[in-house]
């Protein structure tokens, strides 16, 4: 793959209504649109929906980790910033990691999840999606990724001021 940024290499086809990555196809759509279909769930139908999304985008978002990896190089670092690079790039907040052999720590900087959910309560499960795609492609091996702490939860969220930090943890898994 290229050094290039994902931004760079997004084919914005008009004619036929589409934004391609290659043969991966992206949808732009403004974060509270989407946010905004949990609010009008049940809280236990949004929660099964968020859950829903973030195995969504593990599933799928595989996809996209392997097209940023390198099998040569078992240094996780590039991916890790390509894929740091390509959420700046979608519009998925600024993302910072910090990397040992059974940890990966993740914190995100101004999540469109978090900012736009209306409702209290976690909000960045595609991102839990993503790390964990992330993860297991690195290690080869399940992992257990959790939302420690999520800027949707706290009272001064709605704050325009104050700068969206979610943070985030994958363990390794012992293989099964």
């Amino acid at each position: 793959m290229t050094a290039s940024a994902l931004h760079d290499r997004l084919q914005f086809d008009v004619e036929n209504g589409q934004v391609l990555d290659e043969d991966r196809r992206y949808v732009l759509l403004r974060a509270d649109v989407l946010m905004g279909i949990f609010e009008s769930l049940s809280e236990g139908a949004a929660e099964d929906a968020l859950m829903a999304f973030r195995d969504s985008v593990n599933r799928y978002g595989s996809a996209s980790v392997r097209a940023y990896a390198n099998p040569a190089n078992a240094d996780p670092a590039p991916l890790l910033a390509s894929v740091a690079a390509g959420a700046a790039s979608l519009g998925w907040g600024r993302w910072h990691f910090e990397w040992d052999e059974t940890t990966c720590r993740l914190r995100v900087f101004n999540s469109p999840f978090a900012r736009a959910h209306r409702a209290q309560g976690e909000a960045c499960a595609p991102i839990v999606g993503m790390l964990s795609a992330v993860c297991s492609h690195i290690w080869q091996v399940p992992v257990l990724v959790s939302e420690s702490d999520c800027f949707a939860c706290r009272s001064h969220a709605s704050s325009p001021q104050e700068e969206a930090v979610c943070t985030f943890e994958a363990t390794r898994q012992p293989p099964i």
